[in-house]
């Protein structure tokens, strides 16, 4: 794919009129004044904007897409000097300097690309902040920024930070719903762990980590540490996650309920053998 401004294409010797004629068999594509591409789709419409005007980057739901390597969509969203208006993208006017290139397009860093979208971000932050590190970055990002934005502080304290797994996050998204905020990647005596409630530690075991030697092992000694410290373990599959989140949820929440000294209902998982109810037996 291509991109030219009208000076461009004069240099290499078309004229207004064969410009014109050109667009019209739809071999050129004018996407905004004086800004030409020869294929009409959103990554060449972002490529011709960022090469026919300065200082732009983009921002809010383009910048997610950019960001979590997915399809561009219309309308594209981008910031720059100075507002502008197309068939299918809108730059407003922004001197932000919180900018990086991502697979050649410059583009709104992830927490400020969020401000643009806060209610539809989750997946974004999830993923950029993902992993042991993420909350940490996260803070960086936050204290860079000054005042977080209200409808954006409510998806960052409902999104998965710091999980790593997509199973971990659909847990976490749950209990978030529920009014309960595990903490992700804890270091509990020495070792990590997939969520923690107070006391309550809670593991999602994928099939093909934790089906090793050596990844089974360190289950069983981080798990036995934990327990001689003083916690409970809960450990789902992947599984268990996929087809049985409720009960899994329910589970969770018994426990914490029993830690308190109460005395809950147990889910049918605590009370029957998987064989009973379980999808994948």
């Amino acid at each position: 794919m291509g991109a030219w401004t009208t000076a461009q294409l004069r240099e290499q010797g078309l004229g207004k009129d064969t410009i014109r004629r050109r667009v019209r068999a739809g071999k050129l594509f004018r996407v905004h004044r004086g800004i030409y591409t020869d294929e009409w789709s959103p990554l060449a419409v972002a490529k011709a904007l960022v090469h026919g005007l300065s200082r732009i980057h983009f921002t809010g739901k383009t910048a997610q897409e950019i960001h979590l390597d997915r399809p561009l969509t219309f309308p594209l969203e981008a910031e720059g000097p100075r507002t502008l208006r197309g068939k299918n993208f809108r730059v407003s006017h922004s001197r932000l300097k919180a900018t990086s290139l991502v697979k050649g397009l410059p583009v709104v860093q992830v927490l400020w690309a969020a401000r643009k979208i806060a209610r539809a971000c989750g997946p974004l932050l999830e993923e950029f902040y993902r992993g042991e590190k993420g909350p940490g970055r996260l803070d960086r990002d936050r204290k860079r920024m000054g005042r977080t934005p209200r409808a954006l502080k409510e998806t960052i304290r409902r999104s998965a930070i710091g999980a790593d797994s997509p199973p971990e996050r659909k847990v976490s998204r749950a209990l978030r719903a529920e009014g309960i905020f595990p903490v992700h990647n804890a270091l509990v005596c020495g070792y990590r762990f997939d969520l923690l409630m107070g006391k309550l530690i809670v593991e999602i075991d994928g099939w093909t980590y934790h089906s090793h030697s050596i990844a089974f092992q360190a289950d069983r000694s981080k798990q036995n540490a934990a327990t001689a410290h003083g916690y409970t373990v809960l450990r789902f599959t992947a599984d268990d996650v996929t087809h049985h989140l409720d009960q899994v949820i329910l589970l969770i929440k018994a426990t914490r309920d029993l830690l308190k000294g109460r005395e809950p209902k147990l889910p049918t998982s605590a009370t029957q053998p998987y064989w009973l109810w379980h999808l994948c037996v």
